[in-house]
């Protein structure tokens, strides 16, 4: 496993499929930022490989098969433009996965954007959660686990990645870029420590930092500045720093370490306007919430007016009861 942070569950994993103390559901976060994605895809390939050692070994049919992707045992699932997952996918997955491996090896199912299934393709889920056949592994990929019925939860094993800190992202930073970070870049990373791949991606220029939507929501919150006014091809990126600001503003109340902050620029502007209006924990946790919700809401229902949605949230945050 090439990334630091994700060599030790990466030997974990290993040393329990080696034991074979590896169940056969498991439930991995998707955090792009930390390179989940690799994780997975490694692990599949993993499961799949005839002889594995530290890693695939990238030569047996299997793996051959499962790099061409023409595998027959694997099976992936995933929201089709951030529509819901509905029960008719989930049923057709779990009914082949009652058939004969066709390779007489590993069945897997990777089940992405998993919080956006319904509730009734969570049911269907369960019972092969429950009474899997032999050699199944299923595995789901949710952008955040509590989204996922609970008991579903209970079912799987619920891994989690530990964030680096800003050294051990930096020493990789200047690792890949093979150079030393200005003063400017340090500053403009530091915040995004625990999202390595995130702050690469600032600096090769492949990545809108979410800063500048948070500054806005910021300015709009606590200085009476514009709104931003989302569309439905921007409605998420601005949701993602609702709950980043709320977050922040949380840390603030709570008095977190300066360096624990993820927009410390904006500290005097939040703290002036959480004595001003005598803002509770218990209410940035309930608007935090409100977040949460609407991106469960959305991923169970099409064709809602997101961006709508989010607008009249925008609204408790400027009428305090």
């Amino acid at each position: 496993m090439s990334l630091p942070w994700l060599r030790e569950p990466w030997l974990q994993v290993v040393s329990d499929i080696q034991s074979q103390r590896f169940g056969h559901a498991h439930c991995v976060p998707a955090r792009a930022d930390l390179g989940a994605d690799s994780f997975c895809q490694a692990l599949v390939d993993y499961l799949f490989c005839l002889k594995p050692q530290a890693k695939a070994c990238g030569a047996c049919k299997s793996c051959l098969l499962q790099q061409a992707g023409t595998h027959p045992d694997y099976y992936e699932v995933s929201s089709e433009d951030d529509k819901a997952i509905g029960v008719g996918k989930i049923r057709e997955l779990t009914q082949r996965l009652q058939e004969t491996a066709n390779q007489h090896g590993a069945k897997i199912a990777w089940i992405k954007d998993a919080e956006r299934m319904t509730v009734e393709a969570a049911n269907a889920l369960l019972k092969t959660l429950e009474e899997p056949t032999e050699n199944t592994y299923i595995l789901l990929t949710p952008v955040k686990t509590n989204a996922l019925l609970p008991t579903l939860r209970s079912r799987m094993r619920l891994h989690k990645f530990n964030e680096p800190s800003w050294p051990e992202t930096e020493a990789w930073l200047m690792q890949k870029l093979g150079r030393s970070l200005s003063g400017e870049e340090q500053l403009q990373c530091r915040h995004l420590a625990g999202s390595p791949l995130t702050a690469l991606s600032l600096l090769e220029g492949k990545h809108v930092d979410e800063t500048d939507h948070v500054a806005q929501l910021a300015q709009a919150m606590c200085r009476s500045g514009t709104w931003p006014q989302p569309s439905k091809q921007d409605w998420s990126s601005w949701l993602n720093a609702s709950e980043a600001w709320l977050q922040e503003l949380i840390r603030l109340r709570q008095r977190v370490a300066a360096e624990r902050l993820r927009f410390p620029h904006l500290s005097d502007l939040a703290h002036d306007w959480l004595q001003r209006q005598q803002i509770t924990v218990s209410e940035l946790n309930a608007w935090l919430a409100l977040c949460y919700n609407l991106r469960k809401l959305t991923s169970e229902q099409s064709g809602l007016n997101a961006p709508l949605l989010l607008q009249q949230q925008w609204l408790q945050w400027k009428h305090k009861p």
